[in-house]
């Protein structure tokens, strides 16, 4: 089966909803181990509907395995989290620094849960790193709801129980734990960002803090609140689009080196690998980079002859990537980011597929034109419109609005994001081997621009619209169809063409 990744992904997904939401739900490991057998045994029997069925039914069951074995917090620690004012334990995440306060996940030495700590303090840049041992002493207190979101909910599904406030932390000089390099990468992020805190202003510097780290801590609510109503905040969010424009420079100078595919790609993952390290493990950046890792073996078992290149699916590589997220966090199918990642990527993937919409307007009438330009500015169109269509009912769902705007308002921003994460990292390079601030000149000028832009078109009647959250399934249900509808379309104009041809070639004369 073509897209048999495709069936397990949704069967995983649908699994663990289905033990989300009947927990009473009868399953033991040796029932679905039997299940397993029983389809490798009668597979070759099978027709080919009946495959399908029973592979959903098997990773089906495997999801709701992988959300039994999540276990709740016990009640006595939700009791004792309250009186808790002096905790020791291991810093497990990349800290979040703003100007004046640094936010970090604790994970206690002698509590079966971890903490979110939030410590205001003058200076936040390289106080912690990730791996550290720290004591933190302060006030501790359950999370509460938000308005229209279960924020302790989010929370436990991260393994966190309750947040301190801390307003002292102790930290074990040269006490590093865990995966030391890490610890190195962060490090290099906090230097990073204390130059560019040097040489930018506060507003630039935090701009540039989200737009390259994916960390919106230091930024302003005005910035931030006006690149959400844009339908911007994607900018501002490490994802696939920063690691593609990263990559796209990397892969041109590698082939033009001369590289072939088979020596590119492993420098390509290494790349990767490295941005990780730097930036932290977010999950739409942990996800391209897989999504990345999928396509590039495939190509290059492909160049080494060890495979077909026809057998290299994206859509599998996206949905075996969503599998295995899930797998390390099954509350991450509930979340907004992980919800938005694969739908809009997806949606790329759809379009951009042989078949696909995007394709058939890219060598269309509409890519005739001779500007040169035109044809890029096409492809980021289409790429925008796509990405759009697949998050377009996340966003109804989550946040109750919409942005009819967003295509047009992305073929401005996004290639001047794309100028500034270039300038950027260039500037980044050159700063680093002197001490004059000057190198950044240009990456400032850039960041003005996009914010200035920002500012502007928020200020457009309709670039936001307020809608129910249950709009978001109707908008989901429409695009499905009409998806659908194209696909079935492109099948009938493909049988419809085979059909032709065969005719022809019977009825043509007999040579001599």
């Amino acid at each position: 089966m073509r897209y048999m990744m495709v069936w397990l992904f949704v069967g995983f997904a649908a699994g663990i909803a289905m033990r989300s939401a009947i927990p009473e739900l009868p399953l033991t490991p040796h029932a679905w181990l039997a299940g397993l057998l029983a389809f490798c045994a009668l597979a070759r029997y099978l027709p080919r509907w009946g495959c399908v069925a029973l592979i959903l039914l098997i990773s089906m069951g495997l999801g709701v395995l992988i959300e039994s074995g999540r276990e709740d917090f016990p009640d006595w620690l939700i009791l004792r989290a309250p009186g808790l004012r002096d905790v020791a334990g291991t810093v497990v995440s990349y800290p979040d620094i703003g100007f004046d306060v640094l936010e970090f996940t604790l994970d206690a030495d002698t509590l079966p849960g971890r903490l979110l700590v939030r410590w205001s303090c003058d200076e936040p840049i390289h106080q912690l790193h990730v791996g550290g041992r720290v004591r933190v002493y302060g006030r501790t207190r359950l999370p509460e709801p938000l308005e229209g979101f279960d924020y302790p909910e989010y929370l436990r599904r991260r393994g966190i129980f309750a947040i301190v406030s801390a307003n002292r932390i102790e930290v074990v000089e040269g006490a590093t734990t865990g995966w030391s390099v890490r610890a190195w990468g962060d490090r290099l992020r906090q230097t990073t960002l204390r130059r560019l805190r040097e040489a930018l202003s506060p507003k630039l510097a935090a701009l540039a803090q989200s737009l390259l780290f994916g960390d919106r801590s230091a930024l302003p609510p005005d910035i931030e609140d006006a690149f959400s109503r844009t339908g911007l905040m994607h900018l501002l969010a490490v994802s696939g689009l920063h690691l593609g424009i990263f990559l796209a420079g990397a892969w041109w100078g590698l082939r033009k080196l001369g590289l072939r595919p088979r020596c590119s790609y492993p420098v390509i993952g290494l790349l990767i690998l490295g941005v990780l390290i730097v930036i932290g493990p977010r999950v739409s950046l942990v996800r391209a980079g897989m999504l990345f890792g999928f396509l590039g073996l495939g190509a290059v078992l492909a160049d080494c002859g060890i495979i077909l290149r026809r057998w290299i699916h994206p859509l599998n590589g996206l949905a075996a990537t969503g599998i295995i997220l899930l797998c390390l966090h099954p509350g991450a199918l509930y979340e907004a980011g992980f919800q938005l990642t694969m739908a809009a990527t997806g949606s790329i993937l759809i379009a951009f597929s042989p078949s696909g919409w995007g394709r058939r307007l890219l060598e269309g009438p509409w890519a005739t034109v001779r500007w040169r330009g035109w044809r890029w500015l096409l492809r980021l169109a289409v790429v925008s419109a796509a990405a759009q269509a697949g998050a377009v009912s996340v966003i109804a769902w989550h946040f109750e609005g919409w942005h009819p705007l967003a295509i047009v308002v992305n073929l401005i921003a996004v290639p001047l994001a794309a100028l500034s994460l270039w300038l950027g990292l260039g500037g980044l390079v050159w700063i680093s081997t002197t001490i004059f601030p000057t190198a950044l000149i240009p990456f400032a000028v850039a960041l003005r621009a996009l914010s200035w832009i920002v500012e502007r078109v928020v200020r457009v009647p309709f670039i936001e619209v307020s809608v129910r959250s249950d709009v978001g399934v109707w908008m989901a249900g429409g695009i499905g169809f009409l998806l659908l509808t194209a696909y079935w379309l492109s099948l009938s104009s493909l049988t419809s063409k085979s059909t032709s041809m065969e005719l022809e070639s019977k009825l043509e004369p007999e040579g001599d």
